[in-house]
């Protein structure tokens, strides 16, 4: 595929994607949203995955490096 070509659809999907958004009234009050619920999971989630790539590159690249090498080197 072109660049232009996929530039295009690309747009194309994220105007139709974005329109439900533009067209929702904006609410000026504060009470609340419904969906502030999400956030605490959203960030324990994000916390979680950091961890558990933190934790996947030490058993597979700083472990290995020093297994079986002495204390005191």
């Amino acid at each position: 595929m072109k660049v232009v070509r996929l530039a295009a659809i690309t747009l194309g999907i994220l105007v139709i994607a974005a329109s439900p958004a533009g067209a929702a009234p904006t609410v000026a009050t504060d009470e609340k949203f419904w969906f502030y619920w999400v956030a605490p999971l959203l960030l324990f989630g994000f916390v979680g995955f950091l961890g558990a790539l933190a934790a996947g590159y030490y058993v597979r690249v700083i472990r290995p490096k020093h297994r079986g090498r002495p204390v005191d080197q």
